[in-house]
């Protein structure tokens, strides 16, 4: 859909205007950037099948995520005609656990029968009663209770509709630069010829249509594809609407706003600077969906406010309470104005942070110099004798201010190093506390 997405997005920008992006970088869920560990019992997997809609058969897949507990699941629905697949994010999705179907509809890429947007909206809803059929909910392991549908472009569209309409099986909708068919100004500002010269190009993979048909069939169906009251159904339940500005951006503005005047708490809207594709957002757009899947998955950590610069002090922050005493650490040094004690969720065994003890900064820039000294020497001796405990090649030094800090109170991160394995700033599971306790006691040793 790129060669109508460019048509597209011009128009867009001389009837609406700029779009105006909302920028989040808290910490990249680790999904995005980390295969879990292997389950040998119950290992990810991959299962390809067919699903009949009315007497033809559409390709479906299903990645299936590890474990034996029933799974969240996601349906992905691909846009127009599709050439965006979307896997490496249905992928991210899987390693956080979850099982997504992904489908192709009705003469779309070698499934059977004719394509249409009529058609495709069957699909779609199809795919939701296949999710939802109790045969299907043991053999691959679905919780009923947590069925999201996401798509892209004309697939948002598909999955606004899907879950309108069948509002019951849906626990929320991710609509990503959805497309409005019916709100498309091209079919009003464009020659019928000159539009069906654009859209032929990417009806090459659709079978039993043309340009000519498909816009006839918007103009005939219109108030039916039209996204704008959709989004208004389907925000009674969660939705994420993610925009991309030089794509079709305008339009998510469009329908977030319609669906925030319908249910103000239910919307959360997200516009990138990059293309209909997030060609160069793509770890962003799959970070974005992964932290709006938190509120069905108490796995996922949700993104939180990034810490402002500048505020007071806050003494019931956690590690002003592991200073009081009120929270458990396993320490790996101590003295009147430093401590240094293992993070629970490393990056790495062995990643430890260094706090001061009296100083009330709150970041870097509130530091008073001789009490960061104090810190940072604490940090040299950490990081001297980790190599000496662990054997590592190397280590790491990290202090985060406002974006990506997670705690009001200056600290720093010691990580260690492995040659050859990339260092990701992502949110970790937390340690098994034993091996805290002995990764604590080598460290407490080399710093003697």
């Amino acid at each position: 859909m790129r060669r109508i997405t460019a048509v597209l997005a011009a128009l867009l920008l001389t009837v609406a205007g700029p779009a105006l992006a909302e920028l989040r970088a808290p910490p990249t869920p680790r999904a995005v950037v980390a295969d879990p560990a292997r389950d040998k019992d119950h290992p990810a997997d991959l299962a390809a099948f067919q699903i009949d809609v009315q007497g033809s058969k559409i390709n479906a897949v299903m990645y299936l995520g590890s474990g034996d507990q029933p799974h969240p699941t996601m349906l992905f629905l691909h846009g127009f005609p599709g050439n965006e697949t979307n896997i490496d994010l249905m992928q991210a999705v899987r390693r956080a656990g979850w099982n997504v179907l992904k489908i192709n509809y009705r003469g779309s890429w070698g499934s059977q029968g004719s394509f249409g947007f009529a058609s495709a909206r069957a699909d779609a809803e199809a795919a939701v009663d296949f999710l939802t059929a109790p045969a299907n909910l043991a053999k691959y392991g679905i919780d009923p209770k947590r069925i999201v549908v996401a798509g892209h472009s004309m697939g948002g569209f598909m999955a606004a509709s899907a879950s309108a309409a069948r509002a019951s099986a849906v626990a929320g909708t991710i609509l990503i630069d959805a497309w409005n068919i019916g709100g498309d100004p091209r079919f009003a500002n464009l020659d019928p010829k000159v539009l069906a010269d654009a859209i032929r190009p990417d009806t090459a993979p659709l079978a039993g249509t043309s340009p000519e048909a498909l816009i006839a069939e918007v103009e005939r169906d219109r108030a039916r594809l039209d996204l704008t009251a959709l989004s208004r159904t389907i925000a009674e339940r969660p939705v994420l609407m993610i925009g991309a500005e030089r794509g079709i951006g305008q339009m998510t503005t469009a329908i977030a706003r319609a669906a925030r005047e319908a249910h103000p708490d239910m919307v959360v809207e997200a516009q990138y600077p990059t293309d209909h594709s997030f060609s160069d957002s793509r770890i962003a757009l799959e970070s974005e969906v992964l932290r709006w899947l938190a509120r069905f998955d108490p796995t996922i950590t949700p993104a939180g406010p990034a810490l402002p610069l500048a505020g007071a002090y806050d003494p019931r922050n956690p590690f002003a309470r592991i200073i009081r005493g009120e929270l458990p650490v396993y320490k790996v040094y101590e003295d009147a104005v430093v401590l240094a004690f293992m993070d629970r969720a490393p990056m790495e065994p062995g990643h430890v942070l260094v706090i001061s003890k009296t100083s009330k900064a709150r970041n870097i820039l509130e530091m008073d110099p001789k009490d960061l000294a104090k810190v940072m020497a604490v940090v040299q001796r950490v990081g001297r004798a980790e190599v000496q405990a662990l054997g590592l090649e190397g280590f790491m030094v990290v202090q985060n201010n406002g974006v990506g800090q997670s705690v009001p109170h200056l600290h720093v991160h010691v990580i260690p190093r492995i040659a050859g394995k990339p260092a990701y700033l992502a949110e970790n599971a937390p340690a098994d506390p034993k091996d805290l306790e002995t990764m604590a006691a080598k460290i407490r040793a080399a710093m003697k």
